[in-house]
C-alpha cells in the first residue's frame, strides 16, 4: 500500500534552503545559545523538543519565548527531508522514502518485528544517497554513489518515520541505502546524538553499524573505541568468489579484516555480527570450516540471511541445505541467528533499497543485477 505525502507547496518551502539545526551536537548548541544570550539549559531543552518529543513546528517549543522561536526559524530548518512516500507491507513492515533538498531519493524502513527474542522496533536508515561499493548483490549499486547524507537527514529518518508511524523504536541499523564508514563523521556523530539522554536516549547496545568490510574505517572504529556494534557483510568464504559478488574484497580482504578482529577487538565489546547471506552455492561444508578457521580467534557471532529468490545468476538454498550449514557452523560455538526476511512484498527486504524514483532512468547492466545483502 503506497501513500503520497508531500504536496507542491511543502516542495516549496522545502526548497528554501536553511541550516539544519539537527546538524548540531549538543556542544554546538550551547554555543549557539550562548552566543545570542541565551542560557546553556536551552540547548537540552531543545534536543528534548526535537527528537524525544519529534516536534514538527518551533512553534510547538512552548518553554521558549515567541521571540527565540522566532529566531531559531528564521535561522535553521527543522526538518532536512520531505516524506514523498510510504508503502506498508502485508507483514507489517514500512518503508519510506524520502526527498532530498537536492532532488536525490533514500529509503528508510520500520521493522515491528525483527524475529529477534525482546521484540525489537527496529528503524533501518541510510547513510548516503546510493552507494559507491559496487556489489553485485545490491540494489542500492544500480544508481551508484550520489553524495552522502549531512547528519541531520540521517537523524530526521527517525524522526519522520517515527512521527508519521506513531511507532517510538528502541532499535537502529545503519543497513540502508550507502556505506557508513564511507560517511564516518556524520554517522557517528548522528550515533552519538540518538544516544544523548534528553533525546531519543536509544543505548548504544541497541545501534548497529554495518560495513561492507572497510578496513581503514574498521581500523579508525575501533582506535577510537566507538560503543555502538559493529556488523560486517561477510557473505563469502573463498577471497576470490567474494570479490566477483563484492568489490571491495580486492582491497580489504577478508582475511585482513579477520586478523584486526581477532588481534585488537576489545574483549569487553559486544561481538562483531558477520552478516552472511546465504546462496546455493556459499554454504557447503567447506564453507563452513573455512569461515570457522578465518574467525577462529575473533569475538563474533553470526547472521544467517537467505538469499531473495528470482534474481538470474543466482539460486537460493533450499531449507534443508540451510540447515545443514548451520549445524555444520555450531562447531564454532558462536551464537548463530537464522534472520527471517521482512518487507520483501514492497521491496523492503535486505538488498533492495534503490529509491524508488530512480528506477526509471537507471540502466541495469547483468553483472549489476541485485541479489540480497545488507547493503
Amino acid at each position: 500500500m503506497l501513500h503520497n505525502t508531500m504536496d507542491s507547496t511543502s516542495r516549496h518551502n522545502f526548497s528554501m534552503q536553511k541550516k539544519y539545526i539537527k546538524n548540531m551536537t549538543i556542544a554546538d548548541a550551547k554555543a549557539h545559545f550562548a552566543a545570542i544570550g541565551e542560557k546553556s539549559y536551552r540547548a537540552e531543552q531543545l534536543f528534548n523538543w526535537l527528537y524525544e518529543i519529534n516536534v514538527d513546528s518551533f512553534d510547538a517549543m512552548t518553554n521558549f519565548s515567541k521571540t527565540l522561536r522566532s529566531r531559531l526559524d528564521d535561522e535553521f530548518a527543522l526538518s532536512a527531508l520531505s516524506l514523498e512516500e510510504r508503502a506498508i507491507s502485508n507483514d507489517g513492515t514500512e518503508k519510506y522514502l524520502f526527498r532530498t533538498h537536492d532532488g536525490h531519493f533514500i529509503e528508510s524502513v520500520l521493522i515491528r518485528r525483527d524475529g529477534s527474542d525482546d521484540g525489537r522496533l527496529t528503524i533501518c536508515i541510510s547513510s548516503q544517497v546510493g552507494c559507491a561499493m559496487g556489489c553485485r548483490f545490491c540494489a542500492t549499486a544500480r544508481i551508484g554513489f550520489k553524495r552522502n547524507l549531512e547528519t541531520a537527514e540521517i537523524l530526521d529518518q527517525i524522526c519522520q518515520v517515527r512521527r508519521t508511524s506513531g511507532v517510538k523504536n528502541d532499535n537502529i541499523v545503519f543497513m540502508g541505502m550507502g556505506e557508513p564508514f564511507l560517511n564516518y563523521d556524520n554517522v557517528m556523530r548522528a550515533a552519538e546524538i540518538m544516544n544523548y539522554s534528553f533525546g531519543f536516549h536509544i543505548s548504544v547496545r541497541r545501534i548497529t553499524i554495518s560495513t561492507c568490510g572497510l578496513l581503514e574505517g574498521i581500523e579508525r572504529y575501533i582506535d577510537e573505541k566507538r560503543p555502538f556494534n559493529l556488523a560486517i557483510s561477510l557473505n563469502d568464504t573463498i577471497p576470490e568468489r567474494r570479490a566477483r559478488l563484492m568489490p571491495v574484497e580486492k582491497r580489504n580482504p577478508i582475511e585482513d579484516i579477520a586478523k584486526l578482529l581477532a588481534h585488537t577487538f576489545p574483549s569487553s565489546r559486544n561481538r562483531v555480527t558477520l552478516e552472511y547471506v546465504m546462496r546455493a552455492d556459499n554454504i557447503a561444508k567447506e564453507d563452513a570450516i573455512r569461515l570457522k578457521k578465518l574467525f577462529r580467534h575473533g569475538k563474533i557471532k553470526i547472521n544467517l540471511i537467505k538469499l531473495n529468490p528470482g534474481v538470474p545468476g543466482f539460486e537460493p538454498p533450499t531449507d534443508k541445505a540451510i540447515e545443514d550449514f548451520r549445524k555444520n557452523l555450531e562447531i564454532m560455538n558462536v551464537p548463530i541467528t537464522l534472520r527471517k526476511s521482512f518487507g520483501e512484498d514492497i521491496d523492503a527486504a535486505c538488498g533492495q533499497l534503490s529509491g524508488r524514483r530512480y528506477d526509471s532512468h537507471v540502466h541495469i547492466s547483468q553483472e549489476q543485477l541485485p541479489m540480497h545483502s545488507d547493503k
